[in-house]
């Protein structure tokens, strides 16, 4: 699961090459918002160095600025291309869950005025 959170920039890893026919392919984006149906589309180049895993990293704001928070769900196709966001005729290397936290985290309210001695009647 990825998990992302407003006006950070974030290193996404995923695990897309184990599932590539290209040798250096980027890697396309698409999220969609499960209660709205919005979609989200980018291109992005891994950046790791080891086999085990690849990564990234995103500037959330760019792309989720003024979108929906709550779980999103991916799908990361693998293309020749820096460019195009179509997933027509392109091989699925990935697939799974998103959960987009907002900027500000709420912090609940304290109260501390309140006396917390109560009495109890029986009956």
């Amino acid at each position: 699961m990825i998990v992302l959170t407003k006006g950070e920039t974030q290193n996404v890893f995923f695990t897309g090459t184990e599932n590539c026919l290209l040798t250096s392919p980027f890697f396309l984006f698409i999220f969609t918002n499960r209660v709205t149906g919005d979609q989200v589309a980018f291109v992005a180049t891994n950046a790791s160095t080891s086999k085990r895993y690849d990564y990234f990293s995103l500037v959330v704001n760019t792309h989720f600025a003024n979108k929906e928070e709550g779980f999103w769900t991916y799908d990361i196709y693998e293309q020749s291309s820096s460019t195009g966001t179509s997933p027509i005729g392109k091989n699925k290397v990935e697939t799974g869950l998103m959960y987009l936290h907002p900027a500000d985290t709420y912090e609940p309210m304290q109260y501390d005025e309140q006396d917390n001695t109560f009495k109890t009647y029986n009956g």
